[in-house]
């Protein structure tokens, strides 16, 4: 017996479960010039009620280093599993206290597809910045995030990010 390699689509994949692929028909639940995100693209709702699965997709264009905002989650977990491209995520620890995290407890972080991010409640961290053309992410993260569990803020002062090896 031979088998013939194929690409997975929706299509010829549903006997087996759920994929995720860039090439969606509905409009982002959040965008702007640098990204595309959407929201709840594949049922596991065998793992519970609230979790769902996103995808991420960031351009190049022209950002600078600098971290000018950063979010948080309070209530749950973010999980970034990157697809494609190497760029730096920015991160800050949970601060349950205070309304914005100590800049100088922001460290960067290289993304490569080496190592995946799972990111405990109340972690502060912003739009990875990409080296790459473009970068791609399935993000794991509960069903409310983005409407009840998104908290935005400026920093006090911008934070340059240096590349070093």
């Amino acid at each position: 017996m031979e088998i013939k390699v194929k690409y997975p689509t929706t299509e010829n994949f549903t006997k087996f479960g759920t994929i995720v692929v860039p090439s969606f028909k509905e409009s982002p639940a959040t965008f702007s010039e640098n990204h595309n995100y959407w929201h709840n693209v594949a049922d596991i709702s065998q793992l519970g009620e609230e979790g769902t699965v996103g995808f991420l997709e960031i351009k190049r264009k022209e950002r600078e280093f600098t971290l000018d905002k950063i979010e948080r989650h309070k209530y749950a977990l973010e999980t970034f599993i990157p697809t494609s491209g190497v760029g730096i995520f920015c991160l800050a620890p949970a601060t349950p206290d205070k309304n914005v995290p100590d800049i100088s407890s922001i460290e960067a972080f290289w993304i490569d597809g080496t190592a995946s991010f799972f990111l405990a409640p109340g972690v502060w961290h912003w739009l990875p910045f990409t080296l790459t053309p473009e970068m791609k992410f399935i993000l794991l993260l509960k069903k409310s995030t983005v409407e009840k569990d998104l908290e935005i803020v400026d920093l006090p002062e911008k934070v340059k990010i240096v590349l070093t090896k």
